[in-house]
């Protein structure tokens, strides 16, 4: 079979023929996706930033009822948190000739160990000859109570990239609008959100960000992330039972690809 799992410490690490294609991780705050790389082997995200520690490859946060389950680890603020139900290493993963797929549930839970939330995530890996693919869906909602989900920026499905990415550096944020940087990409509705930057030697590798649920303006930094955030813009009330599902894929490339080329890319899925 073309892919396959490898379980090792706290990690499960995706290979594609023998290659790997990235990893699957969770601590006692989260679960997320690190490392991540492009086709030819260029690592395109950042696990944990010294400013913004919460800050992990690909992963979700959530402002719920006044509780921040975004900022937990970071700041000395309260370890609100994202329990993992079932172990790392004992989570579903379904493994065929087209791709990974790791399914798991998570109680988004206070310090005091009072459940706010739970969600059943979904987190699928695929490798072609132009790109890897990361497809996240998390879908939330509560059997008991109701809950509210807060508006606030510090919230969403996020990707943060490498340090050598920021703008700084040489990274472009660029959206299919055509529109380049932070001043031109913040708030501005867009299908799909591109990074680029030098990876490694003469290596240049991308990242794009493609909404498969509710749309919403980006939030997007020249320091370095990106992140899709419905919450940004409005609240969300959950009664008892009810549900509501955020999705987001992450495609990684090698080299540089003008805005047609990327919207090729991005048919292929």
């Amino acid at each position: 079979m073309a892919y396959a799992i490898v379980k090792y410490n706290a990690r499960l690490w995706i290979k594609h023929q023998g290659r790997l294609i990235a990893g699957y991780n969770t601590n006692d705050l989260r679960s997320y996706v690190f490392p991540l790389y492009t086709p030819q082997g260029l690592l395109v995200i950042q696990e944990a930033p010294p400013d913004h520690p919460h800050h992990q490859g690909i992963w979700a946060g959530l402002e719920l009822d006044g509780n921040d389950v975004w900022n937990a680890g970071s700041r000395n603020l309260p370890r609100h948190r994202q329990e993992a139900v079932e172990p790392l290493h004992d989570m579903t993963t379904t493994v065929t000739d087209t791709g990974v797929q790791i399914e798991h549930d998570v109680r988004w839970i206070t310090v005091d160990g009072a459940e706010l939330l739970h969600e059943q995530r979904t987190v699928g890996f695929r490798a072609t000859e132009q790109f890897t693919l990361v497809e996240w869906q998390s879908i939330f909602s509560h059997p008991n109570k109701a809950t509210h989900i807060g508006q606030t920026k510090e919230s969403g499905i996020g990707v943060r990239v490498p340090p050598h990415w920021e703008t700084r550096f040489g990274g472009q944020i660029r959206n299919a609008n055509g529109a380049v940087g932070e001043q031109g990409c913040f708030d501005q509705a867009s299908p799909w959100l591109n990074v680029e930057g030098q990876a490694v030697g003469d290596g240049i590798a991308g990242l794009v960000l493609i909404p498969t649920s509710e749309t919403c303006p980006w939030f997007t930094r020249d320091y370095g992330i990106h992140l899709y955030n419905p919450a940004r813009h409005h609240a969300i009330a959950l009664a008892a039972g009810e549900q509501v599902a955020w999705s987001m894929r992450v495609l990684a490339y090698d080299g540089t690809r003008t805005i047609d080329q990327i919207n090729a890319m991005v048919a292929l899925i």
